[in-house]
């Protein structure tokens, strides 16, 4: 069928309505019927409205960008791509600027989670040819898990990520006083110097600039109890040894 010819010559493996009005110089009426056609056929799978995939393409991370335009696979999801976490998700987490009800494609099932504009940045892409999809880079990860800690898998679980990612520390204060969370940056200023993190000592120098006299909990999910450290101004409701065996159990 000529809509279908027109798909695979253009490698196509998901396509908008609009791109194939454009692409054919038709409107959707006139594309609507070869459309149905092909979805009847199972040579195209509709993701959503005006949405198709073609027969067999299932990746879920491409799928999400489609979805969402302008979006990026985020939080938790990332850290698993990123080798941050053995746990496997059975969410995919998507930042964006635009609201979009959370929902399930091909048994797959897809949390969005709007921000402000100013909180997009540190965006890479992973992944070639048509499987290339948008997500956002380690340091950008770890500073939305510690911000959104409800979306990493567990504190416990974003720590352990913490401890053993490669960052860059100048990238990851640039990119956290954008994310303007003063408490994200006091936490993790703390825990590197807890786990001795030794490339991370002008990140830890330069927040202490910033810290203010108002104390912050470390997990924001537990109880407001604890010890004061007063360097960081942060309450230590998960003792330290308990912190320490967590990453332990990484090396």
């Amino acid at each position: 069928m000529w809509l279908m010819n027109l798909i695979i010559d253009n490698e196509w493996s998901i396509v908008h309505v609009d791109t194939l009005a454009k692409a054919t110089g038709m409107n959707y009426t006139a594309i609507k019927k070869p459309l149905q056609t092909l979805v009847k056929n199972g040579q195209l799978f509709s993701i959503e409205k005006g949405l198709y995939s073609v027969r067999n393409f299932r990746n879920p991370y491409v799928i999400a960008n489609a979805v969402l335009r302008d979006s990026a696979i985020a939080y938790w999801s990332a850290l698993n791509l990123h080798g941050l976490t053995e746990q496997i998700p059975n969410v995919v987490y998507v930042q964006s600027v635009n609201r979009k009800q959370d929902k399930k494609v091909f048994n797959v099932r897809y949390k969005f989670i709007q921000v402000k504009p100013e909180k997009i940045y540190g965006i890479t892409q992973m992944g070639y040819g048509n499987e290339l999809f948008r997500i956002t880079d380690i340091e950008k990860t770890l500073l939305d898990c510690f911000d959104l800690p409800q979306h990493s898998g567990g504190f416990e679980e974003l720590i352990r990520a913490f401890a053993q990612a490669k960052i860059n520390s100048v990238k990851l204060l640039r990119y956290g006083k954008q994310i303007n969370n003063l408490s994200v940056l006091k936490r993790m200023a703390y825990l590197s110097e807890l786990f001795e993190i030794e490339n991370l000592k002008s990140f830890r120098k330069e927040v202490k600039l910033f810290v203010n006299k108002r104390y912050t909990l470390l997990d924001t999910n537990g109880e407001n109890k604890g010890a004061f450290n007063p360097k960081w101004k942060i309450r230590i409701n998960i003792q330290e040894d308990m912190l320490l065996s967590i990453i332990h159990k990484i090396y």
